[in-house]
């Protein structure tokens, strides 16, 4: 983690709380954090899917590859971190 971006260092320190990540497919992924990598990927566990749809299922866990994700929307507690 030493040559990483704000942006990487945020989510980092979003590990452990409910995130919210848009997929480039259209998909919305709402779960909590468990992992965070450099290249954005990301474990959710707990997760509430919405399919472009709008269909919703609830998963236990999912793994999403950062090359996928449009935007992660981050816990407000985190504006000032």
């Amino acid at each position: 983690m030493n040559n990483v971006g704000i942006p990487i260092k945020l989510l980092y320190e979003a590990e452990g709380m409910k995130i919210t990540a848009e997929m480039k497919n259209g998909e919305i992924y709402r779960g909590l954090l468990l992992t965070a990598e450099d290249t954005m990927n990301v474990t959710l566990s707990d997760v509430v899917r919405t399919a472009r749809n709008g269909q919703v299922s609830k998963l236990p866990s999912v793994y999403l590859r950062g090359g996928g994700i449009r935007f992660i929307a981050l816990p407000d507690v985190l504006k000032n971190a």
